[in-house]
């Protein structure tokens, strides 16, 4: 039988339904959603038998709305699962429904909160600011266009190296017309032969009216003259026919380099070196980027356009580490902020604050932080047996047997 919302209420399978989220920590804003989170029960058939249609959780298309099953749940909560443990503290206004598991399992809630929610909690809130200077990158910097492997092509150029592609714009030269060849025991490094015959040919270009194409002609000058080629015309003539070398990349689709045949004695015009690991990371940058504006929520965007973070998380790494803080003092679970920091976070979400003041707080939290975990004397772990006798006598009452 496939689970679902409907026929988890249908079944009267539903012990828990709670308001989560950013309402439940008294911050919402009017534009936010309200994020629903459950506990239910999975049918009997599901438990007792080897469980092939047993479904650990069900959610919605958005992800606004998650309701675990009972084991799945509890097993959560030993890992000291954030979002779980929150279930067992939220305020009682967002409690919609709650049945006598539910109700007995909360009175024993602090035997949750132990040293083992320091990792959860703050090893959660640190990730959060590496995905706030993360979403700032992809918002101060955006990577809307994917680059190619020619954009990570340089060559020599005075004492350093310069971008190959703008060095053959300035000498009027192509890349389709170029054929590299690797050079041996060096790691991405070419040297790169051209076709002039082929773009004489192509550009109708005689020895005749080659002062008219001015970059080209000052490129081969200089060429000439570092060669010692005294009669122009005459390897002008020579190099009239074409080549047909493969060209650096063979469209602005190509994932690397072409390779070419060339004749022995043929001279490079310059050697070059290709960032294959530097095009690699733009790939994937390029793709997370595209990742996340294809899921990003747009209203969740319009408000943080024109700033240079998100401000909805930067919230949650404050509200973390503030939470994992007081857990550690022995202050506990303290889901409702308001009263405590609810207006500092408010302002966040309003991008009151600038993202290097912001990053600079986080760090002295995450210092404070660290200092209480270090002083810390809450118990050090959850009673695993515990938790098993809880859920084997919530299975008991769900089957209605005694053993």
């Amino acid at each position: 039988m496939a689970m679902s919302f409907d026929e988890i209420r249908r079944r009267n399978l539903l012990i828990y339904e709670y308001i989560r989220g950013s309402h439940c920590h008294g911050i919402n804003t009017p534009q936010s959603d309200i994020d629903r989170g459950g506990v239910y029960l999975a049918p009997p058939e599901q438990i007792l038998g080897l469980g092939l249609d047993y479904k650990p959780l069900v959610e919605s298309a958005s992800h606004d709305d998650v309701w675990f099953e009972l084991t799945r749940f509890m097993q959560l909560l030993l890992k000291s699962n954030p979002t779980i443990l929150e279930a067992l503290f939220v305020p009682d206004r967002c409690v919609v429904y709650q049945s006598d598991i539910i109700t007995e399992l909360k009175k024993h809630r602090d035997k949750f909160v132990t040293k083992q929610c320091f990792n959860p909690f703050g090893g959660y809130a640190v990730a959060q600011i590496k995905k706030a200077r993360g979403l700032n990158k992809k918002i101060v910097n955006p990577v809307t266009h994917r680059l190619t492997p020619l954009d990570f092509c340089y060559t020599f150029y005075k004492q350093g190296s310069t971008e190959l592609k703008p060095w053959l714009q300035k000498r009027g030269l192509r890349q389709e017309y170029c054929g590299l060849v690797s050079i041996n025991n060096m790691r991405g490094v070419f040297g790169c032969y051209y076709d002039f015959g082929r773009h004489f040919i192509d550009d109708g270009i005689t020895f005749a009216n080659l002062a008219d194409f001015t970059l080209l002609n000052n490129f081969l000058k200089e060429l000439w003259q570092q060669n010692n080629i005294s009669d122009t015309e005459k390897w002008f003539a020579k190099h009239h026919s074409a080549q047909f070398y493969s060209g650096i990349i063979r469209s602005n689709d190509a994932n690397e380099v072409c390779y070419s045949s060339v004749s022995k004695g043929e001279r490079p015009i310059c050697y070059i070196s290709y960032n294959a690991d530097g095009y690699t990371s733009h790939c994937i940058k390029y793709k997370e980027y595209q990742d996340w504006v294809k899921h990003r929520n747009p209203v969740r965007y319009e408000s943080n356009l024109g700033q240079n973070y998100d401000s909805k998380n930067m919230c949650e790494c404050f509200r973390l580490i503030t939470m994992c803080t007081e857990i550690a003092r022995g202050e506990g679970v303290r889901c409702d902020r308001t009263g405590i920091d609810r207006d500092f976070l408010l302002d966040i979400r309003a991008h009151k604050f600038e993202y290097e003041e912001l990053m600079a707080i986080l760090e002295s939290k995450k210092a404070e932080m660290d200092a209480a975990i270090a002083a810390s004397t809450i118990p050090d772990r959850i009673d695993t047996s515990f938790v098993n006798d809880f859920l084997l006598s919530a299975r008991k009452k769900q089957i209605g047997i005694n053993f």
